[in-house]
């Protein structure tokens, strides 16, 4: 009779312990998700900022049309990405 207690102890904690590690699991997962997707968003709308920037310093001396246009190209394609990488990756 004892034997059947302890096992039932060993397999209640057994099976909490294995749900609090797919509940974890869970959270780091999805904070990965929501890292990986913003980098792969900001990167390029970043980049276009420094590279229009750039461009307008380079071409006109002062000004803001390369660096509006890089920003705006950039932000489509961190869009894309986020599409290609969440949507499209996972079908």
């Amino acid at each position: 009779m004892e034997n059947q207690k302890f096992s039932r102890n060993i397999e209640k904690s057994a099976r909490e312990l294995l749900s609090s590690r797919k509940e974890r699991s869970n959270f780091w997962r999805y904070a990965n998700v929501l890292g990986v997707g913003g980098w792969v968003f900001v990167i390029p709308v970043v980049g276009g900022a420094y590279l229009g920037r750039y461009l307008d310093k380079k071409m006109h001396g002062e000004g803001i049309s390369w660096t509006i246009t890089l920003i705006m190209i950039g932000i489509a394609v961190g869009i894309y990405n986020v599409w290609y990488l969440f949507v499209r990756k996972h079908q």
